[in-house]
């Protein structure tokens, strides 16, 4: 699967390691150079995998690959920035499956309705928190650190 991923955050990095790690295409896309710096050594040698430029701007999205994509994932710290780019992804380039990374819950219905396959890591989190509440016991999900 070729996966184009936005944004080489924390949550852009571990999604990154493991489907590289998994044998998928993956590419990296974001506007800081530095931020490429948290993968891992061997992806940031291949140089087919980050790729310098702005998810939200079509050129950019086309150098990137998006047009032979299978699956893309806005994952940068910014929602307004990850819509956008998902919206495009979507519509503009007809991507089959489209991941939005959404930190503010009370937006995720709003993208869920444009088609967007949308996951907030703010109800995640605060699910996990009232079950361990409930329970009296750590959750038993993996939660990766």
């Amino acid at each position: 699967m070729k996966v184009l991923i936005m944004g080489c955050s924390r949550v852009g990095v571990l999604v990154a390691t493991a489907l590289w790690k998994e044998g998928h295409q993956v590419r990296v896309l974001d506007t800081s150079p530095e931020r490429f710096l948290a993968l891992p050594a061997e992806m940031r040698e291949d140089k087919s995998i980050p790729f310098l430029g702005d998810g939200t701007q079509e050129g950019d999205l086309v150098s990137a690959g998006i047009k032979d994509a299978d699956a893309f994932v806005a994952v940068s710290e910014d929602d307004n920035r990850n819509a956008l780019a998902s919206q495009k992804a979507k519509y503009r380039f007809m991507v089959p499956q489209v991941i939005c990374l959404v930190h503010d819950p009370a937006r995720i219905e709003v993208y869920r309705a444009h088609g967007i396959q949308a996951i907030s890591p703010t109800r995640v989190a605060a699910g996990l928190v009232v079950e361990s509440l409930s329970t009296g016991k750590p959750t038993s999900r993996r939660t990766g650190g």
